[in-house]
């Protein structure tokens, strides 16, 4: 699959949002604000179950806008459960890669919306 560079895919969105800019805000913003909400869900002290849940919720949603770095992230987090050697210090490391992905994310969300960019 073809994917454009950043943190954003902007053709795959593109397929969903056929140039409308206000149905492409309308995206971003719902998905940054579940980004922000699945985030602060995460943590270290989480059953491996509710771990996953919230990985595997935050990787669709991320697939979906085309956040593919993000999604890979949060696969790689859905596999931090179970007997893993130094699980804690994994889903640590991996949480500030998923924050980091975020906030990248939110900027180039902002970016996209001021310019009324339209791939």
């Amino acid at each position: 699959m073809l994917r454009n560079k950043g943190p954003i895919d902007l053709i795959h969105l593109e397929k969903y949002v056929a140039g409308d800019d206000a149905l492409r805000a309308e995206i971003f913003t719902i998905f940054n604000d579940q980004a922000v909400l699945l985030y602060s869900q995460f943590s270290n002290q989480h059953t491996d179950d509710a771990w996953w849940n919230i990985a595997h919720a935050l990787k669709g949603a991320s697939r979906g806008i085309g956040a593919w770095v993000l999604g890979d992230l949060c696969e790689d987090a859905e596999g931090l459960v179970g007997e893993v050697p130094g699980k804690a210090e994994k889903r640590s490391i991996v949480l500030i890669s998923i924050r980091q992905q975020i906030s990248e994310i939110a900027v180039e969300s902002d970016r996209v919306r001021s310019l009324g960019e339209c791939v």
